[in-house]
């Protein structure tokens, strides 16, 4: 098998790719151009077209065009359905990098069965663990060997290092189409070495929020000219064809502006034919300069400066440390931008290096590094840039991140923490793992932060809340793959799972321990099937409906006499015997079987929940009643459940009070309404 070996720019408004020829890095082109558009459009066949193809058809018809789909990769509720498709991001970008491969192929005159692409693909420096899981997962269903993920300022830093022999820190300030990153590197071009200090950015911020402000101002200007509404379909009165029409044309022209202003002081669009207008083609002419596009784009400017003024204040060295300013993506062409970022770190920027071909550059070198094992002595270390940690319960009974894996870190890495039970006899720990969501590194809050996955650990054995001690390790591998380890130091039961998105465990919602109590009838009307319809229902309470593990369970029967077969307790084998024994005998005294209940959760420290189950009214109703109130004002919650047609709805309901009350018509229906009261009960608790 032959090698080929590429650095991919994975963009959001365009791909690059590129390889070493006779040491030298070397673009592919696509379709003549040296960039892939990032944009895929559902044909009406249900085929995909990639690229410059794609622009042009989604032009007229944007409702089957997918743009900027790099914007939401990681998340997974976003979804496009054209054409009887659903895609998501991590979909397109298969997609995008299948168009990748095959053009690098076709090139270099390959065939694909005996040839292996192997890839460094690069994204921002501010993406989260899930959203570099995806674009490896991405690489891989396109057939590629990944072998790194790199982050673009990385990327950037080692083109520019190698280009200009750049040391010392770099501050590398990259926006592109759709994000915009910030970052510190210590660079060692002879060595060989590129190491991030810290890094910084917005996932939603970028060429895109440049082009969708241009774009409402000229809606604005097209509305103001005609008097009709732009803003949605129904109010613009045009044809879905018409409006769609429009709106790619108008898209492809604010484009077009923008990147024109970046070389001139003005530009005149001309748009002719763009819709029906009283009775004719309406043609949209107008002409935007530099000042009034800075103006339209003002507030991009200021969450730009803002976030590089803090990122710069919050070093520990001064901005004149920094050696050099490197600029990446396309649209640091803006003037503005060039303007802002060098006021703010009194340098100026390089004019020199092609900002939109920097990042794929430096993954085509880094990717040369990889394949000929040199990387093996020199070095490009990225940095986590979101903390990752496990939610836990403080002192106050919030839910909060616990930190393992601090951001700033360089990859490869590892950490441990020790951490213990919550409630007393646990055997099972869920252990939840969180990534510091955007913007939230100081925020303790667990709903800041963004679910990466999750794992359980068994068989710990049983002892007081706070006695366990179980170390839980966070490791991460060169390719930023994490490995949790979780290790019962007692009875060193160990589970340790590799997180992938795709791979991803579920995570059981988080249970309090509660104390059961189980009041059954067994009055002489229970005799024959009913009482063994209840004993099968109880059985199934035991074994699959309320986790044993987590909490107890306890057991009285009542009828003239109550009697207590069981107090709260985990051994299955002994209630079930309990229930197996049980008898029908007497009448429905209701009253003393509350009382035993009361008496055996007094010294509870759980939760706690009386289930009554009866076929009959009680003896005594008002005192029932009466013992119930206050039960409740214990903190008691019941669960009141009546089996037949003559049971009294209204005793059942003023029974149960805050709680639960259900009514059945027959005993074989008891086991679905225990898997309904039990979950609704803990919601209420």
């Amino acid at each position: 098998m032959e090698t080929v070996t590429i650095g991919i720019d994975l963009g959001t408004t365009n791909t690059l790719a590129c390889y070493m020829k006779k040491g030298k890095p070397t673009l592919f082109k696509f379709d003549g151009d040296k960039m892939l558009h990032s944009m895929l459009y559902v044909e009406p066949d249900g085929s995909f077209t990639i690229g410059h193809e794609a622009r042009v058809k989604g032009e007229g018809d944007p409702y089957n065009l997918i743009r900027s789909s790099k914007t939401f990769m990681g998340d997974p509720n976003k979804k496009w359905k054209m054409r009887g498709k659903s895609l998501n991001p991590t979909d397109v970008a298969t997609e995008i990098l299948r168009i990748v491969k095959a053009t690098v192929l076709k090139k270099l005159k390959k065939e694909e069965k005996d040839t292996i692409v192997k890839a460094v693909i690069t994204v921002p420096a501010y993406f989260s663990g899930k959203q570099k899981t995806e674009t490896t997962k991405a690489g891989e269903r396109a057939g590629l060997e990944v072998l790194r993920i790199i982050t673009e300022p990385m990327a950037a830093a080692v083109a520019a290092g190698r280009t200009k022999e750049l040391n010392g820190k770099l501050l590398v300030v990259d926006i592109g189409g759709g994000t915009y990153d910030l970052s510190i590197l210590e660079a060692n071009p002879q060595a060989g070495e590129y190491n991030a200090i810290d890094t910084d950015g917005d996932h939603h911020l970028g060429g895109d929020d440049f082009d969708s402000l241009l774009y409402k101002y000229f809606l604005e200007r097209l509305g103001e000219k005609t008097g009709m509404d732009f803003s949605s379909l129904d109010a613009s009165g045009l044809s879905i064809n018409d409006y769609g029409s429009l709106q790619g044309r108008l898209r492809a022209a604010v484009e077009s502006t923008k990147k024109e202003l970046s070389e001139s002081m003005d530009e005149e669009v001309s748009l002719p034919n763009l819709f029906p207008y009283k009775g004719s083609n309406y043609t949209f002419d107008i002409i935007v300069d530099r000042d009034q596009f800075d103006d339209i784009c003002r507030e991009l400017y200021d969450k730009i400066t803002s976030r590089l003024k803090n990122f710069l204040n919050r070093q520990p060295f001064s901005i004149d440390s920094i050696g050099s300013v490197i600029l990446a993506g396309g649209s640091c062409y803006i003037p503005r931008i060039r303007e802002e970022v060098e006021k703010i770190v009194r340098k100026q920027t390089d004019t020199e290096l092609s900002l939109d071909t920097l990042v794929v550059i430096g993954a085509c070198i880094v990717a040369d590094h990889e394949a000929s094992g040199i990387a093996a002595v020199g070095g490009f270390r990225d940095i986590i840039s979101h903390s990752m940690g496990v939610d836990i319960v403080d002192d106050n009974g919030n839910h909060v991140l616990s930190k393992i894996l601090e951001k700033g870190k360089s990859y490869p890495c590892e950490s441990t923490r020790p951490y213990t039970t919550t409630f007393d006899n646990q055997s099972t720990v869920d252990i939840n793992i969180y990534e510091a969501g955007s913007d939230a590194e100081n925020i303790a809050d667990i709903e800041s932060h963004d679910l990466y996955g999750g794992m359980t650990l068994e068989g710990i054995r049983p002892a007081p809340k706070g006695v366990p001690i179980i170390n839980v390790t966070f490791s991460y591998d060169k390719n930023q793959t994490l490995k949790v380890t979780a290790e019962d130091m007692e009875t060193h039961v160990r589970k340790q799972i590799l997180i992938r998105e795709n791979e991803k465990i579920v995570i059981k919602a988080r249970q309090i321990p509660i104390d059961f109590m189980l009041l059954l009838d067994n009055s002489g009307s229970m005799v024959g099937t009913p009482l063994r319809e209840a004993k099968k229902a109880c059985f199934a309470l035991i074994d699959k409906i309320i986790d044993l593990s987590v909490h107890r369970l306890g057991l009285i029967t009542f009828e003239t006499y109550s009697k207590l077969l069981y107090p709260v307790g985990h051994d299955k084998g002994v209630l079930c015997k309990k229930i197996e024994d049980i008898v029908d005998a007497g009448g429905t005294n209701m009253l003393p079987a509350f009382r035993e209940a009361e008496k055996a959760l007094k010294d509870s420290p759980n939760s706690k929940v009386i289930i009554m189950v009866s076929d009959g009214d009680p003896f005594d109703p008002g005192e029932t009643l009466s013992k119930a109130r206050q039960l409740e004002k214990k903190g008691i919650k019941i669960i009141a459940i009546g089996v037949g047609s003559s049971i009294n709805r209204n005793f059942l309901r003023d029974l149960a009070g805050s709680g639960l009350y259900y009514t059945i018509s027959n005993m074989n229906e008891l086991e679905s309404t225990f898997q309904t009261a039990i979950p609704a009960i803990m919601e209420k608790i």
